[in-house]
């Protein structure tokens, strides 16, 4: 037979273990549903059949109101006898109230029985519907952009993954940027700063009570407090900036800056490292955000490990501290107080989240609107819009000062309610304190360690509160340069690819195809042979594919049918690195850095000394343009490049061309942007650097590639015609119809407007022919002097043809005249008609 007494003492017992069990239990299996991810699997798969959530929701209100009822018992029964109720009981009976009630709140919340509501699924956590509300913002700022995507890529791979596990195991791909693997000294230092971290949670349950000690001390006139006083600054001091503190920032300082040391340059290098494809579909502020993912990851380890590691544990030790000094009404209380803080805390806080967005939406689009207007000031200020500007300007700024207001006004409410449930709490504590002081069975030192141990608690709830939220930040960076670094180039050496051997520098293309989207071909079944040294323009609508065949042939894509050779090698096949070594190219658009024209001209080769930039430099003929400049060489850019005319930019990155001295030279449209005098003077540079090398060049302006020794037509990403200029123009094809649309009239019209011309008029006008005819091929043969393909300019061939029939095309004409394409045929030979006979008629007045 068991005895009365311990009868009595388990039966003590499992009143205080019930509720706890019971909370413990639904912690546990919350946070088993969160990492498995179990209410998004429930809420992806079809529902199996359950009983009435209604029916049990009300089951658990009646199971609430019978401890309700008990307790109302249990009062009336301690006022009728005048005795203070049963301790155990009225524990059991509050504990109850309080675990079953955050169950019932559980319940109410959640979309199914059984199901975690928003636990580990809420809004702290970048919920569903917040991503669907921030995807339909018409007005999205690229930071909400970011935000957004990285929170679909988050949700996307927990999917995929199952569960918090797999997900973080997915970051191991990171550990060695994070965790210093063969530094032994930094390693050493993380183990010590652990054993800073359990120092100073002694030191925090130490002191409190020491301040407990000296006032009791105080409160006994017999005892000298000195020495307890000096035990005491020295823990304050121990616990301080100035003492553990100090050791644990001088031990982690190291270990923090070499992971994001670690993270930033390897995810730099590794971004550089990425193909064309990667750097075409992403801003650069998409890949600084990335980066910046190595700081969010550091952090998130740092918020774990050294913030809220220690803090739960200070916690604990507290309220174990607490429910023995005080007893068990005292850990009643705190517990109490702490859950109910972090309940009503992580709702306020998500609540916050819709106005803090409406603010950084404010705030971006005043910053927006700001940028604008500032940088185009030009165009307000020529279409007499600066009041408007101002107005739009002031708008933004109003609204945006809305939107703060209010949300400092909700945070405001949210720290007012959470203060006072902490207040409440204190309160609560020191009542029963002074209560349990004023019947002897307890000090006036510990109600002081009580008021201490309370100031302890307030930090880390508050830090608790908004754990969620931080670490859901952190997820989202880090999702972005996990990404990132999980992402493979397209274009890469092959496994021991020979490097590449220049033997001549002849291209071929065999049956090449490509497409950008695996959709529509940009590049269809290409085949062309191109001669060492030869000079092979490509013409053609915009979109044919002309600068895709350059990328090709540079690797920044690779062909996906046929081959692209260089004297018999294929460029897939050899190292990467060696084949662009080979290479120099001249964009349409070329990039400058924010450096000295010295550095850019130099980025070319680097080894170059000042001397081969000077010959450089003279080649592009720029070199007496840069010592006019007040600082020469050393004249800073700018910005890619903007402090210099659109003509000097090309010509710096010309020079930067030469000075790379490559074996093949791609011209991609070098000139497009230029006017005709700028041009001559670039088309004599890109001579110099196209000399004896194989030139394969893209170009708008037909006047440039007249003297190329091919041209190839491309339409629709195929070759649809090839030869010299006087051939195509003869054969009247595509290339003779882009070549009408860049002069003012086709050689067939001027022929028929000229044989319509009067009689009387034919002498004055075979006069004005000839000598039409002799200045207009003065003016190619000076084109052909400086084109890119004057390199050939003794070709008698082709200086004949042109005499035939180049006598009425306009070579140097801008793209695109508008008078060649809005006048119909008929009216073309009227005004060539017209304007024969006016020059007939000078003619005659002048001899």
């Amino acid at each position: 037979m068991v005895p009365e007494a311990s009868e009595g003492a388990v039966l003590v017992a499992l009143k205080y273990l019930y509720p706890a069990t019971v909370f413990l239990h639904f912690f546990a299996a919350s946070l088993l549903a969160s990492c498995t991810l179990q209410a998004l699997k429930k809420s992806q798969s079809a529902r199996p059949e359950r009983p009435s959530r209604r029916a049990v929701i009300i089951l658990l209100g009646c199971f609430l109101l019978t401890y309700v009822a008990q307790i109302t018992v249990l009062g009336t029964q301690s006022i009728i006898t005048k005795s203070a109720p049963i301790e155990h009981a009225l524990i059991n009976y509050l504990s109850c109230i309080l675990v079953f009630g955050i169950l019932f709140i559980q319940l109410i919340e959640s979309e199914t029985v059984g199901s975690s509501g928003k636990l580990g699924n809420g809004s702290s956590y970048g919920s569903t519907a917040q991503n669907e509300t921030a995807s339909s913002s018409n007005s999205e700022s690229p930071w909400q952009r970011r935000q957004r995507e990285g929170r679909e890529s988050l949700e996307k791979r927990l999917e995929e993954e199952g569960n918090w596990f797999e997900y973080a195991k997915g970051f191991t791909t990171l550990f060695p940027y994070i965790w210093p693997v063969g530094n032994r000294n930094l390693q050493l230092r993380a183990v010590a700063v652990i054993l800073c971290l359990l120092a100073s949670n002694a030191l925090h349950l130490l002191i409190p009570r020491q301040t407990g000690i000296i006032m009791d001390i105080l409160s006994q006139s017999s005892r000298s407090p000195w020495a307890a006083v000096i035990f005491f600054a020295f823990l304050r001091l121990a616990a301080s900036e100035s003492g553990i503190e100090l050791v644990r920032s001088w031990l982690w300082i190291p270990v923090r800056y070499y992971s994001q040391e670690a993270l930033t340059r390897a995810s730099y290098s590794h971004i550089m490292h990425l193909s064309a494809d990667f750097h075409e579909s992403k801003t650069p502020g998409d890949m600084v955000a990335a980066i910046y993912g190595g700081n969010a990851i550091a952090n998130a380890i740092e918020s774990v490990l050294l913030q809220a590691a220690p803090m739960l544990v200070d916690m604990c030790v507290a309220i174990v501290y607490l429910s023995i000094t005080f007893g068990p009404y005292e850990g009643l209380i705190t517990a109490a107080t702490g859950t109910v803080f972090m309940i009503l805390a992580t709702r306020l806080v998500a609540e916050s989240k819709s106005a803090s967005r409406k603010r950084m939406s404010a705030w971006f689009r005043e910053n927006s609107i700001r940028n604008s207007g500032l940088t185009g000031w030009q165009t307000a200020s020529a279409f007499n819009q600066i009041g408007f500007e101002d107005n739009r300007h002031a708008d933004a700024v109003t609204n945006r000062w809305l939107k703060e207001q209010q949300y400092l006004l909700g945070w405001s409410v949210s720290v007012a309610f959470q203060t006072v449930v902490l207040t409440v709490g204190l309160m609560a504590s020191a009542f029963l304190a002074v209560f349990r002081i004023h019947n002897g069975q307890a000090t006036p030192g510990q109600f002081a360690m009580l008021l201490m141990y309370w100031a302890q608690l307030t930090a880390p709830l508050q830090f608790f509160a908004n754990l969620g939220k931080n670490m859901s930040d952190n997820l989202i960076s880090a999702e972005r340069l996990l990404a990132i670094m999980k992402t493979k180039p397209s274009v890469k050496s092959k496994k021991n690819a020979r490097p590449f051997k220049f033997i001549s520098g002849e291209v071929k293309f065999n049956d090449v195809r490509f497409s950008y989207d695996r959709k529509r071909n940009i590049v269809d079944s290409v085949s062309l042979d191109v001669p060492a040294g030869m000079t092979v323009a490509f013409v053609g609508k915009t979109g044919s594919g002309k600068s895709t065949l350059l990328k090709l042939l540079a690797r920044s894509y690779d062909v996906q049918s046929g081959s692209i050779s260089i004297d018999g090698q294929d460029v897939r096949d050899v190292e990467l690195f060696s084949l662009r070594e080979r290479i120099g190219i001249v964009p349409q658009n070329a990039i400058l850095f924010d450096d000295t024209i010295m550095n850019n001209v130099r980025y070319g080769r680097i080894t170059a000394s000042d001397e081969e930039v000077f010959e450089a430099c003279r080649a592009a003929s720029i070199h007496d343009k840069i010592l006019s400049y007040t600082e020469g060489y050393e004249t800073y850019v700018g910005e890619r490049g903007v402090k210099l005319s659109g003509g000097e930019l090309q010509r710096v990155a010309i020079a930067r061309a030469i000075l790379k001295q490559p074996d093949i030279v791609l011209l991609d449209e070098a000139t497009s942007a230029v006017d005709t005098e700028t041009e001559q003077q670039i088309q004599s540079s890109l001579a110099k650097l196209c000399q004896g090398r194989t030139t394969l060049v893209v170009a708008h302006r037909l006047s440039t590639i007249m003297n190329a020794d091919r041209i190839v037509v491309i339409e629709n990403g195929k070759v649809v015609e090839q030869g010299c200029h006087s051939d195509l123009i003869a054969a009247d094809g595509r290339y003779a119809d882009l070549w009408s649309k860049q002069t003012f009239l086709k050689p067939q019209d001027e022929v028929n407007a000229a044989d319509e011309l009067d009689d009387t008029n034919t002498a004055a006008s075979d006069s004005c022919s000839e000598r039409t005819t002799t200045e207009t091929c003065e003016l190619q043969d000076e084109s052909q002097s400086s084109s890119v393909s004057g390199i050939s300019n003794d070709k008698s061939a082709t200086q004949k043809k042109c005499q035939k029939e180049g006598s009425r095309l306009n070579p140097v004409a801008p793209e695109f005249t508008p008078r060649a394409t809005m006048m119909t045929k008929s009216e073309s030979k009227s005004a060539n008609a017209a304007q024969q006979t006016t020059s007939s008629t000078t003619r005659k007045t002048e001899t």
